[in-house]
């Protein structure tokens, strides 16, 4: 019985270990991403103010230049050094915009993860209370066409959280009529969502 009882102990303290193992590789990947993010924002801001110092430096030597005495009876060898001077600069400012478009890169993969992870533990929420977050774009022909989703008698546990057109997030979504095409975010119970995402995607019946 003891045997047995030790058996137990050690297996659910296994589990629990395990459990607190994950946990922590878990947290720690979250903070780690933070600080990638954070060291990625320090360089691009570490880029920007180089390419800022270039067009700074740049702009005192053209006017150092062209305001020198006897500036007027060389203007030829200044216009070859200030051409040749923005050359020079131009390449420099290729280069660092490269690194910066890199930087940036990378801070859209880290943060892209982090919403992703934000939004499964969305999910999860809404999961555990019979609701659910979806995504539906708006058909051809669909009911919701054309019209308000205050218009389209939705489930009253059925709400629009964003309806995007484009490249733009409108602005009160329940009074926006509607055209193909459309993102719609919906939140609400599954059941009721299952029924209301049908106007959007179904297209409407002709009347007899």
């Amino acid at each position: 019985m003891t045997t047995e009882f030790l058996h137990r102990i050690r297996k659910e303290l296994t589990i629990t270990l395990t459990g607190l193992h994950e946990v922590i590789i878990a947290v720690s990947e979250r903070v780690n991403r933070k600080v990638q993010i954070l060291k990625l924002h320090w360089q691009a801001s570490v880029v920007d103010q180089q390419i800022e110092s270039i067009h700074q430096r740049v702009g005192e030597h053209i006017i150092a230049r062209l305001t020198e005495n006897g500036a007027a009876t060389n203007s030829d060898a200044n216009r070859q050094e200030i051409t040749h001077l923005l050359a020079e600069a131009a390449s420099r400012i290729r280069l660092l915009k490269g690194d910066l478009g890199q930087v940036e890169a990378l801070m859209r993969e880290l943060e892209a993860e982090t919403l992703r992870e934000t939004l499964l533990k969305v999910q999860h929420d809404l999961f555990t209370r019979t609701a659910s977050l979806e995504r539906v774009v708006v058909s051809h022909g669909a009911s919701a066409g054309g019209r308000s989703p205050a218009q389209l008698g939705l489930a009253a546990s059925t709400h629009v959280v964003a309806i995007l057109r484009g490249t733009a997030i409108l602005a009160q979504p329940d009074s926006i009529a509607l055209h193909p095409g459309d993102i719609v975010i919906l939140i609400g119970r599954r059941d009721d969502l299952q029924t209301d995402m049908q106007l959007f995607t179904q297209r409407q019946r002709a009347l007899a």
